[in-house]
C-alpha cells in the first residue's frame, strides 16, 4: 500500500460521517471527506480524487448498488474497508486485482450470527414452526421436542463465527467438535482437518456450516455428504450460500434423510420464490439476515476507525485480505 497522504480524499456514506466525523478529523485533521448520499452513483470527477474508502453496513442493501458503481470507478483507490467478513465477491476481487489493499470485519458479527444459529437449533428441535401455527390458530396442543443437551454438534469452520458457535454449543451441553483446514491445536472443541470432515459429518446431529467460500469449498456440501450425515441429523449454513448443493439439500430433506435445515444464506439471493424450501415445515429461511444487528455495524465501523489511525500513523493494516 502506498504511504498515506496528509489529506486523504475519503469515501463514506452520510451515516457513517454525521455519526463519527468528528473522530475520523480527529485521527487526521486534514481528511477530505466525500459523503455519499442518495442511492446513486457519485460523479467521475469527484471519484478520481478517492484515496480511501469505507463500505459501511448502513447502505447494505438498499444503497450498496450505487456505492459499489462508485467504488469501481476510483482511479486511485487504495484501500478499502469493508464492513463484512466474507469477501469472495467478485467486486472485490476485482479491486484486489487492481492493488487496491482490502481490510475486512472479521469478528464484528460473529456473536449475532452465531447466536441465529442456535437459534434455529432451538426452533428447530422444538418444531417452533407447529407451536407459531397452533398460535395463530387459537390451538392448544402440546407435542414432544428433542433437546440439545447431549447432541452432538459438528462446527465446520472456525473462523470468529464457527469459534462462538463452538462456544455456545458447549454452554448448551452439547458435544462439541470441528472442522478446519488447519486446525491450530487450540480450538476449545477436538478440531479435525478438513479432510476429516466425512467421518466429523457421520457423528453429528446437527451440523452448523459457517466456511468461507473458495474454489476448495464451493458445494462442498453436496448429495454424498449429505448421505454420510446420520439419518435424522440437522443441517445449519450461515457461511455462504454455494457452500452447499441446494438440490441435494432439497432431496435429503424430502427424502426424510435430513430431519429440519436452517438456512441464511443461499446460492441465489434473493432465493426464487420457487424455491421449494420455502414451503417445507422442516426448514427455516431468513433473508441472509443473521449478522443485521445494529452493534454489528458499529463494531464494524469501530474496526474502520481503528484502522483508518493505523493508516494515517503508517501502520500496518489489520483484518487485510490476501
Amino acid at each position: 500500500m502506498a504511504a498515506p497522504t496528509q489529506s486523504p480524499v475519503l469515501l463514506l456514506s452520510d451515516n457513517i460521517w454525521n455519526l463519527h466525523g468528528e473522530v475520523i478529523t480527529q485521527i487526521c485533521p486534514g481528511v477530505q471527506p466525500l459523503v455519499y448520499v442518495g442511492d446513486e452513483p457519485l460523479d467521475d470527477v469527484s471519484l478520481a480524487t478517492v484515496d480511501i474508502a469505507f463500505l459501511s453496513a448502513d447502505v447494505w442493501p438498499e444503497r450498496i448498488r450505487g456505492i459499489s458503481i462508485s467504488l469501481m470507478k476510483t482511479p486511485q483507490l487504495k484501500w478499502l474497508q469493508t464492513f463484512s467478513a466474507g469477501v469472495d465477491s467478485p467486486f472485490f476481487v476485482q479491486l484486489m486485482e487492481r492493488g487496491v489493499t482490502l481490510s475486512n470485519a472479521s469478528g464484528a458479527a460473529s456473536s449475532p450470527i452465531a447466536q441465529t444459529a442456535i437459534l434455529y437449533m432451538l426452533a428447530l428441535s422444538r418444531n417452533m414452526r407447529q407451536w407459531d401455527r397452533n398460535q395463530q390458530q387459537h390451538v392448544w396442543q402440546q407435542h414432544k421436542f428433542d433437546e440439545l443437551d447431549g447432541a452432538n454438534l459438528a462446527v465446520i469452520g472456525m473462523g470468529s463465527i464457527g469459534k462462538e458457535i463452538a462456544r455456545l454449543g458447549a454452554a448448551l451441553n452439547m458435544n462439541v467438535e470441528a472442522c478446519r483446514r488447519t486446525p491450530s491445536g487450540d480450538e476449545s472443541c477436538p478440531t479435525f482437518p478438513l479432510t476429516e470432515l466425512d467421518h466429523v459429518l457421520s457423528r453429528a446431529d446437527w451440523v452448523a456450516s459457517a466456511l468461507p467460500l473458495n474454489s476448495d469449498t464451493e458445494r462442498i456440501f453436496n448429495t454424498d455428504r449429505f448421505a454420510r450425515m446420520k439419518k435424522g441429523a440437522r443441517f445449519i449454513n450461515v457461511g455462504r450460500g454455494e457452500l452447499c448443493d441446494e438440490d441435494a439439500l432439497i432431496n435429503a430433506l424430502k427424502s426424510g434423510h435430513l430431519a429440519g435445515a436452517g438456512l441464511d444464506v443461499f446460492a441465489v439471493e434473493p432465493l426464487p420464490a420457487e424455491s421449494p424450501l420455502w414451503d417445507m415445515d422442516n426448514v427455516i429461511v431468513t433473508p441472509h439476515s443473521s449478522g443485521t444487528s445494529g452493534r454489528s455495524g458499529s463494531r464494524a465501523a469501530q474496526i474502520f476507525l481503528s484502522n483508518f489511525e493505523r493508516w494515517v500513523k503508517g501502520e500496518p493494516l489489520k483484518n487485510v485480505v490476501n
